[in-house]
């Protein structure tokens, strides 16, 4: 985790320090190494909170897009507690996952969590299996006649705006996390360029159907800071998302 207690704060990991757990209140300590992003650990280096998986910096990332007050935050529900990746301003729960995860644990958070949660999951470990197809189809556009501009597809001569493209597109999974096939929840993928893409039908299976839509975007609707939407981006690579019109 980012966070622990320290005298009623949230205080993120620096070298050498100590505090408590939000979660079980017990006492853990700061991991501040070269290559881990630095984080909070329990003494026996097991957390308290069965769906914790290993930090990383797209994690630390997404959540420091949401500001410490909303991150981390520990939900109560029947005696049950667990500690939300990021709980907005108006109660939405965003559930981080970077690596596999078993079918059972998908269905047992998106019950504890309910109806006003979605999933972001980090896509950069299949984006080379994963292929984005566009629905549209411009193939009578591409001579002399037409410009290709942001708005669409204008004739030359008219000025005319003949094709208004739309945001809609299939996707070919090779070797799909088929944990995912029973997902309940709206889910978006991170393949760590601007945008991310919003599984609609057939996650987890080798086909199926989703919507594009940019970090900036995403951020605002939910209250993260917009800023961030460029933290997100892969500069390896000049468009991760596979996308072939």
């Amino acid at each position: 985790m980012l966070f622990a207690i320290i005298n009623s704060e949230k205080v993120e990991a620096s070298p050498k320090i100590s505090g408590a757990c939000p979660l079980c209140k017990k006492n853990v300590f700061s991991k501040c190494g070269e290559i881990n992003v630095w984080h909070w650990a329990h003494h026996k280096d097991v957390s308290c909170d069965s769906w914790y998986e290993p930090e990383t910096e797209w994690h630390k990332n997404w959540k420091l897009a949401f500001g410490k007050y909303n991150c981390e935050i520990v939900i109560s529900k029947d005696g049950v507690r667990h500690i939300a990746d990021i709980l907005t301003n108006d109660n939405v729960v965003i559930e981080l996952q970077n690596s596999p995860i078993p079918k059972p644990i998908v269905r047992r958070r998106e019950n504890f969590y309910g109806d006003g949660m979605l999933w972001v999951i980090n896509g950069k470990h299949f984006k080379n299996n994963f292929f984005i197809s566009s629905l549209d189809s411009t193939k009578d556009y591409w001579n002399s006649k037409y410009i290709h501009t942001p708005e669409g597809i204008v004739n030359k001569t008219t000025g005319e705006i003949v094709y208004v493209p739309k945001n809609n597109f299939t996707f070919i999974w090779n070797w799909p996390r088929k944990s995912w096939t029973d997902v309940q929840r709206n889910l978006f993928i991170d393949f760590g360029d601007e945008n991310l893409f919003w599984v609609t039908e057939g996650m987890g299976t080798n086909n199926g159907k989703g919507i594009l839509i940019s970090k900036e975007i995403f951020l605002n609707k939910y209250g993260g800071n917009t800023d961030f939407s460029k933290v997100f981006i892969d500069k390896k690579e000049k468009r991760i998302t596979n996308v072939q019109h």
